[in-house]
């Protein structure tokens, strides 16, 4: 028979205070996704940056579910199926509602005829690359730009008329410059008028994001919508040979 040894508690308390770290960092990487679950929930990875800057390729975001018809609210970013019948999920920003007239001119928005304030705030620069697989070649405000060269982009503060603010990007002229609206891009488009049952969503990184904006996209119908999005747990570079924890992203509320 074998011989059981005896237990030395100092070493067994000892134990279970080492464990007790590695125990709360998997709790705080796990909780939110069981909970997430639990409550009916998903969890999405970012695969594009049509949300940049608020979500990058490489974000793992947790979604909460929307009722059935529910009207989500200005400035909520949703998961929602691709009006365009891709079959495909889709996460984008709500910025108009039902009844609303939507228009983009000079690269600013406006909401019922009434100009969202635009400030220019910074300028991210970074090494021109792809973001991720499957993801396209960021634009740059300095194109042509080679690969790996500084990829120059505007930080612009938008405050929508009933105060709604975020952060968007601009990768491809000095905003309030205007084109026809026939120009390639969505800086300049027609004045579209949100259908009773729909939402019009765009994204984050204006010149990047094909949203309602364009066909045969459009406004998205209440029943397509599924989720909210509420935070980022995980994130990942992509962009280097092995992913690499991005740690002031995880658990960052979404703007």
């Amino acid at each position: 028979m074998g011989e059981a040894g005896r237990i030395s508690w100092g070493r067994l308390i000892l134990g279970v205070l080492c464990a007790l770290p590695v125990a709360g960092v998997l709790a705080a990487l796990i909780g939110p996704l069981v909970a997430t679950s639990l409550a009916g929930g998903n969890h999405y990875q970012i695969r594009d940056n049509a949300m940049a800057p608020a979500l990058i390729v490489g974000d793992w975001v947790l979604a909460e579910p929307l009722d059935p018809g529910e009207l989500p609210e200005r400035g909520d970013i949703v998961v929602y199926d691709d009006p365009g019948g891709s079959g495909e999920a889709r996460i984008m920003r709500v910025v108009g509602l039902p009844g609303e007239r939507v228009q983009m001119r000079g690269g600013a928005l406006y909401i019922d005829g009434q100009r969202a304030l635009m400030e220019r705030v910074g300028e991210n620069v970074a090494a021109k690359r792809p973001p991720g697989r499957r993801a396209p070649m960021p634009r740059c405000l300095n194109d042509p730009v080679p690969l790996g060269a500084a990829c120059h982009q505007e930080v612009w503060r938008e405050t929508l008329p009933d105060g709604t603010s975020g952060l968007v990007l601009n990768s491809s002229r000095r905003i309030g410059l205007a084109r026809p609206a026939s120009s390639e891009g969505g800086d300049d488009t027609t004045l579209f008028t949100v259908p009773p049952d729909r939402v019009f969503v765009m994204g984050d990184n204006r010149d990047h994001a094909l949203d309602s904006r364009f066909r045969p996209h459009g406004a998205v119908p209440l029943e397509n919508l599924r989720y909210r999005v509420s935070m980022i747990h995980t994130s990942l570079d992509l962009t280097s040979r092995f992913p690499r924890p991005r740690w002031e992203r995880f658990f960052r509320t979404v703007p």
